[in-house]
C-alpha cells in the first residue's frame, strides 16, 4: 500500500508542478483564459492526487483495488490537464464556451474534437475513480 501511495503522492507533486510551469506559459496561449484552466486544474489536481496519497495509508482497502484506482485517478487527472492545454494552445473555444469568451475561433474541427475528447475522458476517469474510492472506503483501525 505504500507504494501506491508514493505513487500517488509522486504523481500529484509532479502535476502541481508542471501546473507552475503551466502558469508561466499563459500569455503564450491562444487563448489565455483556457491556458488558466490549465494551470488551475493542474495546480488543484496535483493537491489533490497529494492528499489523496496520503490518505490512502489510513484506508483499509485491498492492494489491487487501491493500485487500480490510485493509477485510474493519477492518469485521468493528467489526460484532463493535457487536453486543457490543448485546448488553451488551439483556441478551442467551441468546446470551452465560458474559458474561451472573448476569443476568435480559430481551432480546426479535429483540434475541436481532440482537446473535447481528452478533457471528457479525463473528467469521467476521476470521476470512476472518486466513485470507487468512495465505494471501497473503510477506516483502518
Amino acid at each position: 500500500m505504500e507504494a501506491v501511495s508514493s505513487t500517488l503522492s509522486f504523481m500529484g507533486a509532479l502535476l502541481f508542478l508542471l501546473g507552475l510551469l503551466t502558469g508561466f506559459s499563459i500569455p503564450k496561449f491562444r487563448s489565455p483564459r483556457i491556458g488558466l484552466s490549465a494551470h488551475l486544474a493542474a495546480i488543484e489536481s496535483g493537491l489533490g492526487l497529494i492528499a489523496f496519497g496520503l490518505l490512502l495509508l489510513h484506508l483499509r482497502m485491498s492492494i489491487g483495488w487501491a493500485s487500480v484506482i490510485a493509477h485510474t485517478m493519477w492518469i485521468s487527472l493528467y489526460i484532463q490537464w493535457i487536453g486543457l492545454v490543448a485546448a488553451g494552445a488551439y483556441a478551442t473555444t467551441r468546446s470551452l464556451p465560458i474559458a474561451g469568451a472573448g476569443v476568435v475561433p480559430i481551432a480546426k474541427q479535429w483540434q475541436e474534437t481532440t482537446a473535447r475528447t481528452l478533457i471528457s475522458i479525463g473528467a469521467i476517469g476521476s470521476l470512476v475513480a472518486i466513485g470507487a474510492l468512495l465505494a471501497q472506503w473503510r477506516w483502518s483501525a
